[in-house]
């Protein structure tokens, strides 16, 4: 999808009127319960309304790529499918959210308005829903120049989701054909061990992704490798069970010349696995599309945080528009060690602080910037990571 410019959200549960310029790689951050999974879950709340228009409105657009359809007249009938989805309650219970009752997610202290959520789209213009306060009836309104098909297919596949509830150790994992022929791994990465079976010998998208030590540019020994910088040797295996309609991973390591015999992945630790499917979404990504990611940093040692983030720089420079909510320092020393690489540009990188203020109910964004020095430019609010600065006053004084 093009790249999205800026997110202006109003009075959408602790977010009561908050505008948001977007990079090529935006880093959410800020203490528990300030608003950053709010911020996420506008976009997703957007994602899971466009999944309800682009099936009723995909056996259409293909009679209109065929021909067999009268350009103008089909344009029409979607023009009136998009006025009656105006009509209908928002979705807020589905497949990428279970945000409860109207009462849930407006924001109390302005529980009379609506709840707006507008996109600026780069060579597309405005995108906004709106949701009336009584019924959460849906008001959708564009930029004229947007086209039909643009509006139809935003947040289609070339979106991608990785939830920070994801896979864990186990024995198997589920099977979806459906699901990997979309390019997807599902939202708790519940299909990554299906994908790699399907998709070991495809090559990567983005060639600047392939890994220094890599001989091919196939997905499968790159996700290794970029995997052994986070557990030194280590390869992982993917393996469909057809009879039983799952998959399987497993891991073993090499040591010079011996390699060890493989391990479920019980057996190793439990931030190889909780990791991959970040590795395997941002590896198969392609220019354009949009990667959002919560807490990356779970599970893994501080030298494994900062290279997620690294490779998560080097997605970004080629194209792919990534969302990270994170808790992580490290993730953040990440992302201005690339700056100072020159592997991410300064300007490429936005970075929001989010803070809880509780006498007005609301939260409160800090936006900050990393020079190309990879210093961060404003004084750092309270509360920015400055929690080892604080400690180490302690223990020395």
């Amino acid at each position: 999808m093009k790249k999205i410019k800026s997110v202006n959200i109003k009075n959408l549960k602790i977010l009561k009127d908050v505008f948001i310029e977007l990079g090529s790689l935006t880093l959410i951050t800020g203490v528990n319960s300030s608003g950053k999974s709010t911020f996420i879950q506008a976009l997703l709340l957007l994602k899971q309304n466009q999944d309800s228009l682009q099936k009723k409105t995909t056996n259409m657009m293909l009679e209109k790529t065929l021909g067999n359809n009268e350009s103008k007249e089909l344009e029409e009938h979607i023009k009136d499918i998009l006025k009656k989805e105006q009509d209908k309650p928002i979705n807020l219970n589905g497949e990428y959210l279970l945000l409860g009752e109207r009462k849930d997610v407006f924001n109390q202290t302005t529980y009379d308005e609506d709840i707006e959520i507008e996109l600026f789209i780069e060579d597309l213009g405005k995108y906004k829903i709106s949701c009336k306060n009584k019924d959460l009836i849906v008001n959708l309104e564009t930029d004229a120049k947007i086209p039909i098909e643009s509006i139809i297919n935003l947040f289609a596949e070339d979106f991608q989701y990785v939830n920070t509830d994801r896979i864990q150790p186990n024995t198997t994992y589920s099977l979806s054909e459906q699901i990997v022929r979309k390019n997807l791994i599902g939202l708790k990465g519940e299909y990554t061990a299906h994908y790699l079976d399907e998709n070991r010998h495809k090559k990567l998208s983005i060639v600047d992704l392939k890994h220094k030590n890599a001989k091919t540019d196939f997905l499968l020994e790159n996700v290794s490798l970029w995997l052994s910088e986070i557990s030194n040797g280590i390869e992982v295996l993917a393996k469909k069970y057809p009879d039983i309609q799952k998959a399987g991973l497993s891991y073993k390591y090499t040591f010079g010349a011996d390699v060890t015999n493989e391990y479920t992945p019980m057996n190793v630790g439990f931030g190889i696995t909780y990791v991959l499917p970040i590795i395997v979404s941002i590896l198969k990504s392609s220019r354009n599309d949009l990667l959002i990611i919560e807490n990356p940093e779970s599970h893994l040692h501080p030298a494994g945080q900062s290279k997620i983030a690294e490779l998560c720089s080097l997605a970004s420079t080629n194209g792919v528009q990534i969302i990270i909510e994170s808790h992580s320092e490290h993730f953040l020393n990440g992302l201005r060690v690339a700056t100072k690489k020159d592997i991410l540009k300064s300007d490429d990188v936005k970075i929001y602080y989010f803070e809880k203020k509780d006498e007005k109910m609301c939260s409160e964004i800090y936006p900050l910037s990393i020079d190309n020095n990879g210093n961060i430019n404003e004084t750092w609010p309270d509360g920015f990571f400055d929690e080892y600065r604080k400690k180490l006053d302690e223990l020395i004084w």
